[in-house]
């Protein structure tokens, strides 16, 4: 039996809505504040991005987004355009993830954990390796990111413009 891969099944709104959530639940779990919104629009072309892979194996959450940068600086090339190519991918997913209330935003821009059932906490093990790798770089970033600074310091980490 030849066994294909489905790469759109990544695009999804559902499946970006649940990176979203893995998001912002490690980033509020870290940190004492909620992840900006527009972070999002940095995380998601980041983690779904296979040719970091190697840049992420070779690091674990106490490494630190900086850390990270420092050792691995071609991350940031080619970023601007990812983030560009990602936005609408991105933008259905948030917009999937706050209609269904599995995220809040708030009048400030920031996100929060919403009313919604959530995921079964057992969802990242059942998904192939291409999306659960995705899923586990969203969550190393989310780590990072809440305790790097704000958005800003981010935006201009990368070396991207919002």
């Amino acid at each position: 039996m030849k066994v294909s891969y489905d790469l759109y099944a990544e695009t999804n709104p559902a499946f970006v809505s649940f990176l979203l959530y893995r998001f912002v639940k490690n980033f509020s779990e870290t940190s004492d504040d909620d992840p900006h919104v527009s972070l999002v629009f940095l995380a998601v072309p980041l983690a779904m991005s296979e040719r970091l892979q190697d840049s992420f194996a070779s690091t674990n959450a106490a490494t630190g987004f900086l850390a990270w940068l420092n050792r691995f600086p071609e991350c940031r090339v080619g970023l601007q355009k990812d983030v560009i190519q990602s936005r609408d991918i991105t933008a259905a997913g948030l917009r999937a993830a706050v209609l269904s209330q599995l995220l809040d935003l708030s009048p400030d821009g920031t996100l929060s954990i919403g009313a919604a059932k959530k995921p079964p906490k057992n969802a990242k093990a059942k998904l192939p390796n291409s999306p659960k790798n995705a899923v586990a770089r969203i969550e190393r970033l989310a780590g990072w990111m809440s305790k790097a600074g704000g958005p800003a310091l981010i935006f201009s980490a990368l070396e991207v413009a919002p």
